[in-house]
């Protein structure tokens, strides 16, 4: 697990290595045990090193025997050592024994695009083709592993975080005001986007190559198939198939030369993993998280799973004191990122890191198995829908326009009255600021520039489910922009490496397969991983309702942070960006403080004005305390 970077050019002209130097500096919280550069007509390397696997070898930027191939590499292979020995049937010589090595022969023996359908693991790599004077940018299928880049025709600058990137560009592009617009509404930055213009993410499961011509070349080598089922499987043969890929996917992730932990949550999918790491290598460290807000807290739950399995467990009490290692948090985002549960993630990252290396997550479960709660009345909405008379349609609609308001059960029913009687466009995620609030926010300048974002949505194709094409979209989108990147930026601003068993490629194909009715049987959301885990875990822990990752920020804006709200938000400098009209920011600081909740928007406005000023301003550091 590491941070790459570098800078090609088409026309082979020289490259300062002083550029990639600065870049390597801004990653060293993702590589803190070593740093390597290396350079050649047109390009030059870098990269920063946190050792899991071949501690004492495995330096890169790496070559080849003969120095026609080079690769920097952000990742693990879990497969490395199968792909290996078929290397070496082929003639191929080991001169380590990394699974970056496992890149350099498998390039030259099959290609990039033979490589990258044999690989199994978490990746974002550069590979240079010296002789063909051609650079290769490469993104695992599902995203875990972020690699953003800028090219203007003259030269391609990449790097794993856009903080890094802005270093190593001459000139820093403006801030992307549509970017800034998603984030108010999403809380994330979807990509292609990111926080500043030009400067894109390489999509998950693709790959971008440029060679002498300067013609930039994408293709993907894998992409989310949700749609396609197999209906002759029978229930429990499909609990008794993602009980074996599970298996087998912790067993992979557990190959380190460093110690290895879990991220325990207490709920269904960490747990699990927890049960399958413990049956495959016995007792393992764990470590979970327990918050001030007794309404939140679920440590109790991952408390009873680690005794259940005899873990070393650790519970770490993440309080509102957390505003002091804020800006050793936002920089270790790439671009802003306002899920406030990234505070959990850094802090329980950080206690963890003084113990192991690397940690397996759960991440990925309910993206794969239909976790979600609105999955569930998407599906109840395509029953509905296919049993309802036609007649009956309007009544059925105007009753589920009467329940919009309540909440709870009634508030779900009224979903699924709605989309089953016009499923129209799918709306797949809540804005969090919407379209009136955001015009209200806005400068006259900011609105003129922006073209105000939409909620993201899917349009319904025949013959698909509905519930299967916003696993689908959220697959695609959510999980890797938020809460994928959440978990690495958490993880890797202490330089702790995440492992996510749920996102093995290979469980991931045969998920994908399970048709709804099962994945939702009883009317349970993923009711397969429910099954197994009432084998496996104290029934108490599993037989409750999902409450997900919260952390109490609006809470903490409104009383211990306020002052930081009112300094950051409301203060001289964020005043004169213009982007903000500093009344209508006042004002939903006093509706906050007065009980309106604004708590994530005014997060996300937190979180910006932080960005910016560590890493355009620079008026702020890492070490700074708030």
């Amino acid at each position: 697990m590491c941070g790459i970077c570098g800078v090609y050019r088409p026309d082979r002209s020289p490259v300062d290595i002083l550029r990639v130097e600065r870049m390597t500096v801004e990653m060293i919280a993702r590589g803190p045990d070593g740093c390597g550069t290396s350079s050649g007509p047109g390009f030059a390397l870098g990269h920063r090193r946190l050792s899991v696997i071949d501690l004492a070898g495995g330096r890169q930027p790496m070559s080849s025997r003969d120095g026609s191939i080079e690769v920097v590499f952000n990742g693990e292979i879990y497969n490395y050592q199968d792909l290996r020995r078929d290397l070496e049937t082929k003639g191929y010589r080991f001169t380590s024994a990394s699974d970056t090595e496992t890149l350099l022969h498998g390039y030259d023996s099959w290609g990039l695009e033979g490589l990258l359908k044999r690989l199994r693991g978490m990746y974002g790599f550069a590979i240079v083709d010296r002789t063909r004077h051609e650079i290769h940018l490469a993104r695992d299928p599902v995203g875990k592993k972020p690699l953003m880049f800028r090219y203007d025709g003259e030269e391609l600058v990449f790097a794993s975080t856009v903080r890094s990137l802005i270093r190593g560009l001459k000139r820093v592009p403006d801030i992307d005001k549509a970017a800034i617009d998603y984030l108010l509404t999403q809380l994330y930055i979807p990509g292609p986007l990111t926080i500043l213009q030009g400067v894109e993410k390489l999509m998950p499961g693709h790959a971008l190559s440029l060679g002498q011509d300067g013609r930039r070349r994408e293709i993907v080598h894998w992409r989310p198939d949700f749609l396609q089922h197999d209906f002759t499987v029978s229930d429990d043969e499909w609990m008794s198939r993602t009980e074996g890929a599970l298996q087998t996917a912790v067993k992979r992730r557990l190959i380190a030369d460093v110690p290895i932990g879990i991220l325990l949550s207490g709920g269904v999918d960490s747990s699990l993993v927890t049960a399958a790491a413990s049956q495959v290598a016995g007792p393992v460290a764990t470590f979970s998280v327990r918050t001030d807000d007794p309404t939140l807290d679920e440590s109790r739950y991952a408390t009873a799973v680690a005794r259940r399995w005899g873990t070393k467990h650790h519970t770490l009490d993440v309080r509102s004191n957390a505003r002091s290692t804020l800006p050793r948090l936002v920089a270790g985002m790439g671009e802003p990122l306002a899920d406030a549960s990234l505070i959990q993630v850094f802090a329980i990252a950080a206690e963890a890191r003084k113990e192991v290396t690397v940690v397996l997550t759960g991440d990925g479960g309910d993206e794969v198995f239909g976790g979600y709660a609105h999955y569930l009345a998407y599906h109840f909405a395509d029953l509905l829908r296919a049993r309802l008379p036609r007649v009956l349609n309007g009544p059925m609609a105007s009753l589920g326009a009467a329940l919009e308001t309540q909440t709870g059960l009634l508030h779900r029913a009224a979903t699924v009255l709605r989309f089953a009687t016009d499923p129209g466009c799918i709306k797949y995620s809540a804005a969090w600021a919407d379209r009136p609030l955001r015009e209200m926010l806005y400068t006259g300048e900011f609105r003129a520039d922006v073209t105000l974002a939409s909620e993201p949505s899917v349009s319904p194709s025949a013959g698909a489910g509905l519930a299967d094409q916003v696993m689908q979209a959220q697959f695609s989108t959510l999980l890797p922009d938020d809460y994928l990147a959440k978990v690495d930026n958490g993880t890797m601003a202490v330089g702790l490496e995440a492992r996510s068993p749920f996102l093995d490629l290979d469980l991931i194909t045969m998920a994908m397969q399970i048709p709804a009715r099962c994945r939702f049987r009883g009317g349970r959301q993923k009711s397969i991983l429910r099954r197994l885990a009432l084998k496996n875990l104290p029934h108490h822990t599993v037989r409750r309702r999902k409450r997900g990752f919260v952390t109490p920020v609006g809470k903490w804006l409104r009383n211990d942070w306020r002052d930081l709200v009112d300094e950051l938000l409301l203060g001289r400098v964020a005043s004169q960006r213009g982007w903000f009209q500093p009344s209508a920011l006042k004002t939903l600081v006093q509706e906050h403080n007065s009980g309106h909740d604004h708590g994530y928007l005014l997060w996300a406005l937190v979180v910006l004005e932080l960005w910016v000023r560590l890493s355009l301003d620079r008026t702020l550091s890492a070490e700074d305390t708030l």
